[in-house]
């Protein structure tokens, strides 16, 4: 189901026309281009701080949750919890210099979290990047709406790997880091699990996608050039499983890939980094 929102809308507008409940768990991710180009064409600059106000307007009982990770951390790296930045883009960063979210601790997969279950977020742990004390149990177990601006889920529906996680599927396996975290009342040495691919496999749910499609479990808002899709986090759950167990399949696999993740590998091995 698609929802046209009138051309004259401004990109608030645009926000305030999801149909959202108060009480909602909401997670955002978000390729901001297409806002800016908007924008920009009125004569206007993208406020995200407005973004972020009129989203807390609207689920002023709920909770608002944006990703923060650094998953591109390796053996041996450091996670800064209040200075490491995010590699997910433009309203991540913005986020990250607002007051009024909390970081939580994780230091593969932190995300910035307002509202009435912050607290509760930042107090989640697990030696587990996708473990069942995770923040993404948080938000199966809430069925938090899942807010795609102008991104794909290809892109970054890291709660995917979540799901493959606690259904200990075979083209992935638990690798483990040790990286010294940086929090404002302590400095440690963490051991985090990251069930992560094995050699050669790359991620592809473009198939979970059209199973999606074909369920009518998208719901989508367009604005202009712009356009918001949000999925429901038991919804996801369970076509993901679904596919795990009967198909189609969530990954595919290339030896090319294969070769090149061994050489890398080997290289990192001979760095000491991996």
């Amino acid at each position: 189901m698609i929802i046209n929102v009138p051309n004259s809308s401004s990109i608030l507008d645009f926000f305030k026309s999801l149909r959202l409940n108060s009480t909602d768990v909401i997670f955002i991710s978000s390729d901001i281009g297409k806002l800016a180009k908007l924008c920009k064409a009125k004569g206007d600059i993208l406020n995200i701080d407005e973004i972020i106000e009129t989203l807390q307007a609207i689920v002023p009982d709920g909770t608002i949750v944006v990703p923060a990770y650094t998953d591109n951390l390796l053996d041996g790296d450091t996670f800064e919890w209040k200075k490491s930045k995010p590699t997910t883009g433009a309203f991540s960063n913005k986020v990250q210099r607002r007051k009024d979210f909390i970081r939580t601790r994780d230091p593969l997969h932190s995300v910035f979290a307002w509202g009435k279950d912050a607290d509760f977020i930042s107090k989640l742990e697990d030696t587990s990047t996708f473990g069942k004390k995770s923040v993404f149990t948080y938000l199966r177990e809430k069925n938090a709406k899942f807010l795609f601006v102008d991104i794909h889920i290809q892109e970054c529906f890291t709660y995917i790997h979540y799901i493959e996680e606690q259904n200990k599927v075979s083209y992935r396996k638990p690798y483990f880091y040790n990286i010294e975290c940086i929090y404002p009342d302590k400095k440690s040495n963490v051991c985090v699990e990251f069930y992560s691919k094995k050699l050669g496999v790359m991620s592809d749910i473009m198939d979970l996608n059209d199973v999606l499609l074909k369920n009518g479990l998208y719901h989508s808002y367009q604005y202009q050039d712009s356009k918001i899709d949000i999925l429901l986090a038991e919804d996801v759950w369970n076509c993901a499983v679904k596919c795990i167990n009967e198909g189609p399949k969530l990954y595919k696999y290339s030896i090319i890939k294969h070769v090149k993740d061994l050489i890398k590998r080997y290289i990192l091995k001979r760095k000491g980094i991996f």
